[in-house]
This record gives C-alpha cells, structure tokens and sequence, in this order.
C-alpha cells in the first residue's frame, strides 16, 4: 500500500509538472519547466507527500545543465568578462547588500541572532544549513530561508527575464553542433554526456562545493574553447534535468517543516522581497554605468542559487559569459567568506542583548 501510495504520488508529480510547464512555456521561456517542476514539487511535500528525489540523480542533471552551459559560452567573453571590474562589482553589491539585509534580521527581528545571520547569506543554499547548524543556528530554519530565497528567485526570474527580453520566442543556444550532421551531432550528444559525468565525478570525488555543476562546467568551457569540440544537449534531457533541479528545490518544503516556520514566515518574506529589490535596484544603477543590459546586470547580481540563475539566462538575450562569471564569482565569495559574515553578523545580536 505505502508503495503504491508513493507510486501515485510520483505520477500526479510528472503530471502536474508537465501540464504547467506547458502553460507557463510562454510566459517563462526555457525556464518553465524547471518552474513548473518546482511549484508542483511544494504542492506534493507541503500536502503530506514524502517523495525524495536521490541526490545522484541531481547531481548528473546539475553536470548536464553545466555543460549545456558551457556549450553557449564564449571562452575568450568568459575571461574577459570574468576579469572585468563590472563583475566585481556585481558580485561585490550581491553580497554587501544581503549581509545588510541580514544585519536587520539580526538586529531587529526575532530569529535568532545565528539563525538569520546564516539564512541570509545569498548562496550555497544546499550546506547553509548544515554549516548555521555546527554553529549554533536552527538548521531548519536555516534552510527554509535559503530554498525559500531561491524559489522566490525561480519563481520571478523567468517572468522578469521574459518581460525584459522582449517576449521573443525560446531558443536554447548550443555550440555548432546543434547544426552538424546526424553522426557527428551523435557524437556530440555522447561527448556532452561523457564530459558530464566526469565531471561530476570528479567534483563529487574531492568534495569541492557545488563541484557537480562547477567541474562539468569548467570541463565543458575547455573542451569547447580550447579544443574546438563541438557539444550537444539535446532539449528533452535537458527538460528533464531542469524537471530534476525543480523537483529537488520543491520537495524541500513539507508539511511540518512549514508549521515550524510559519511564525517566522511573514519576516523571512519580507527580508528576501528586500533583498531581491534592492538587488534589482543596485541592477539598474548597474546598466547605466556599464554598457551591459538590464537583464544581463539582473541576472547577474540576483541572488538566487548559481545553477538556477543561470539556467533561467539560457534562451534569452542575456550576456552568458557576465552571468556566469558573476554568479560563479558570488558563489566562491560566499563559500570562502560566508561564514566570518555570520559570525560577525550573529555577534551584532549578542552586543544588542548585552
């Protein structure tokens, strides 16, 4: 019975997620269905279902998003772009302004001190809690706030990036495979898979964080840049593994996780609409400064999770390389100073409450 329950609950999960993901195919672009996939994965965990998507499975459809990725960039606007002090600047807004955000939590809210300090960080949404819980925070608080950051992000990017894009029809850019013969592009598609699970492999190997989606991406970036090699995703896996990334953001909201954050809920909302203003604002100063567009100083000061930004960037006008190297740099920053930001944060609440 309990099998045939969860069967059953999977198939309500495939099937809600596919028919909005075709109702929302036009309002969103590519990123419905990863959208969708979400949004019918909160429906199922917050009324009682326990599905668990296995995490190997989204680490492959982490390292296939990344080489799909890697397939549209262009190695030499990567290092440009990666050294380009805009970038700093983006990354360095992205990160001042959710620590100032974070500042407020701490010391006016009534999360603990820990506990905001570490919900707020903008990144690395998936060992946040973890990390806020070795020192002393609610974990599940922790990462409420974070996944609640990152659908919120999901959930308003694409429409975002849609309006800003001109509406104009979705197109996954890919490398030259896309328009190579049948073998060839068979190759291709074999090759991308390969450098994927590679990839994957390796990252998961020597623990390097979010190296699932790093190592594929670098190797992918290589393979295309400096050997010529054509890759090739094909759009239904790449579908689905925007369907995975989905399933696994949505499914982290259950039922009693929510009861256990409904009284924090109103404040944890209003510091991440926060958030995602006053980036969106720090966004258009940037487009004015810098000769980049709106939608690409958007994307890439958004403080969303690095795979999902970057996965909503795909099919539009976007400048990929500038995302990329924005939302990677963001990530590496918070991962190397995030936890010193949550000290000194958590530390505001106790001189406070001395």
């Amino acid at each position: 019975m309990r099998h045939f329950a969860k069967a059953l609950q999977w198939c309500l999960l495939v099937v809600g997620s596919s028919m909005l993901a075709i109702a929302l195919e036009h309002w969103m672009s590519t990123a419905g269905v990863l959208v969708a996939a979400m949004l019918s994965a909160m429906c199922v965990g917050l009324s009682g279902g326990r599905l668990i998507v296995p995490p190997r499975f989204v680490l492959i459809a982490q390292a296939i998003t990344a080489v799909a990725i890697a397939s549209t960039i262009d190695t030499r606007g990567l290092v440009k772009a990666a050294t380009d002090g805009w970038v700093f600047v983006a990354v360095l807004l992205t990160v001042a302004i959710p620590v100032v955000v974070g500042w407020v939590i701490v010391r006016f809210g009534s999360l603990p001190g820990t506990t905001g300090a570490w919900g707020s960080l903008p990144g690395a949404a998936s060992v946040m809690g973890p990390l806020g819980m070795d020192h002393g925070a609610d974990g599940i608080l922790v990462s409420l706030m974070q996944y609640l950051r990152v659908v919120l992000v999901v959930a308003t990017g694409p429409v975002i990036a849609h309006a800003l894009d001109g509406a104009r029809p979705a197109v996954i850019a890919t490398s030259a495979a896309s328009h190579a013969t049948a073998p060839s592009l068979t190759g291709s598609v074999f090759l991308a898979i390969a450098v994927s699970l590679l990839g994957c492999w390796v990252g998961k190997k020597c623990r390097i964080l979010a190296g699932a989606f790093l190592v594929p991406l670098l190797l992918g970036t290589v393979c295309t840049g400096g050997f010529s090699l054509a890759l090739h995703v094909p759009t239904l896996l790449l579908a689905g593994c925007f369907t995975i990334l989905g399933w696994a953001i949505g499914l982290q909201f259950r039922r009693e996780l929510a009861m256990s954050m409904f009284r924090s809920l109103p404040e944890m909302l209003l510091a991440i609409l926060a958030m995602l203003i006053l980036c969106g604002c720090c966004a258009w100063l940037l487009s004015g400064i810098a000769s980049i567009s709106f939608l690409t100083a958007y994307l890439a000061t958004t403080p969303g999770g690095l795979d999902s930004v970057v996965a909503i960037a795909m099919g539009t006008s976007a400048d990929m390389n500038f995302v990329v190297a924005a939302q990677t740099l963001r990530l590496l920053t918070v991962v190397s100073i995030g936890p010193l930001l949550a000290k000194m944060l958590a530390r505001t609440k106790e001189a406070a409450n001395a």
